[in-house]
C-alpha cells in the first residue's frame, strides 16, 4: 500500500507546476528522514545490548570444559602405548636375529668347498699342450762399409792429382769460414791474444808466396829455407816479418790475394810433369813442402769457424 501511494504522488508532481514540485520535493525528503532514522537508531541499540550477552556465556564455558577434557583423556592412552612398545619389540626381534646367523655360519662353508676343490683336481689331470718353438729371426746380413770422401774420384788418380785436389779443397773450407763476414768483424781477435781472421788469411797468402819464391829450388830438391826451424819463437818472428808489409790491405783486398795467389801457385804445379813420381812423395823436399798446405789451411779454417760460432 505504501509503494502505491508514492507513485501515486509522484505522477501527481509532474502534472502540478513547478513551484507545486518544490514543495513536493521538500516534504518527500522529510518524511523519508523521519521513517527511516528511528528504525536505524532502534536497531543499533538492540544489537548493542543483545550481542555482548548472547556471545559472552558460550565462550567462557567452552574454555572450561576443553580445559578439563583434554588432558584427561590424552594422558591415560600415550602411557600405556609407551610401556606395551618397551615389552614387545625387544622379545620378538632378538630370536629371528640369532637363529639366521647361525644358519648362515653353518650351511655357506659346507655347499662351497665342495666344488672349488673338484676344480683343482680336474685343472692338474688336464695335459699341457706342447710348445712350438719360436723361429729363430735371420742374422743382419753385415753393413757395407762406408767409402771414403770422392772415392770414385781418387781411383786411379796419380800423386800429383791427388795433391791438386786437397789443395782445392782445402781453400773451399777456408772461403766457406769466412763468407758472409764483414770487415769490422775480420779485424777482431779470434781468441784472445791471437790473430783476426784478417791477419790469418794475410798468412795463408804469405805461405803461398813463400812456396813460390823457393818453388824451382825445392823442385830440385834443395829444402825449405823454414823447414831447420823447430823454434816457436823464431817462427813467431818471422811470420811476423812476412805480415808487417801486408797490414795496411783492407779485408776486400787481403780476400782477393787470398784467391789470386793459390791460383798462381795451383797453375804452377800444373805445370810440373807427373814423373818421377818421387817429387810428390814426402821423400823430396818438394811434395812435402807441398803436401803440409791442406792441413794448413784447413786447420785455420776451424779457428775462424769456431770464433764467429761462440761470438
Amino acid at each position: 500500500m505504501a509503494a502505491r501511494k508514492k507513485t501515486a504522488k509522484r505522477r501527481a508532481a509532474k502534472r502540478a507546476p513547478k513551484r507545486a514540485r518544490k514543495v513536493a520535493k521538500k516534504r518527500v525528503t522529510k518524511k523519508r528522514t523521519t521513517r527511516r532514522a528511528a528504525p536505524r537508531k532502534a536497531a543499533k541499540k538492540r544489537a548493542a545490548k543483545k550481542r555482548p550477552a548472547r556471545r559472552a556465556a558460550p565462550r567462557k564455558a567452552a574454555k572450561k570444559r576443553t580445559a578439563k577434557k583434554r588432558p584427561a583423556r590424552r594422558a591415560a592412552p600415550r602411557k600405556a602405548a609407551k610401556k606395551r612398545t618397551a615389552k614387545k619389540r625387544p622379545a620378538r626381534r632378538a630370536a629371528p636375529r640369532k637363529a639366521a646367523r647361525k644358519r648362515v655360519t653353518k650351511k655357506r662353508p659346507a655347499r662351497r668347498a665342495a666344488p672349488r676343490k673338484a676344480a683343482k683336481k680336474r685343472a692338474v689331470r688336464r695335459p699341457a699342450p706342447p710348445r712350438r718353438p719360436r723361429p729363430v729371426p735371420p742374422a743382419p746380413a753385415p753393413e757395407a762399409p762406408v767409402p771414403a770422401a770422392f772415392e770414385p774420384q781418387k781411383a786411379g788418380a796419380t800423386a800429383k792429382d791427388l795433391l791438386l785436389f786437397e789443395l782445392e779443397r782445402a781453400r773451399v773450407a777456408v772461403l766457406a769460414a769466412i763468407q758472409g763476414l764483414g770487415s769490422g768483424s775480420a779485424m777482431q781477435p779470434v781468441a784472445e791474444g791471437k790473430w783476426s781472421t784478417h791477419e790469418i788469411v794475410l798468412h795463408l797468402s804469405v805461405r803461398d808466396r813463400m812456396r813460390l819464391d823457393e818453388f824451382d829450388s825445392m823442385l830440385a830438391g834443395n829444402p825449405a829455407s823454414w823447414a831447420h826451424i823447430d823454434d816457436p819463437a823464431i817462427y813467431a818472428e818471422m811470420n811476423e816479418e812476412h805480415l808487417a808489409p801486408l797490414r795496411h790491405l783492407s779485408w776486400d783486398e787481403a780476400v782477393r790475394l787470398l784467391m789470386t795467389t793459390r791460383a798462381e801457385l795451383i797453375e804452377r804445379l800444373q805445370a810440373v810433369p807427373d814423373e818421377p813420381g818421387e817429387v810428390w812423395t814426402e821423400a823430396h823436399p818438394f811434395g812435402a813442402s807441398m803436401l803440409r798446405l791442406p792441413g794448413h789451411d784447413r786447420g785455420h779454417a776451424e779457428r775462424i769457424k769456431n770464433a764467429r760460432l761462440a761470438g
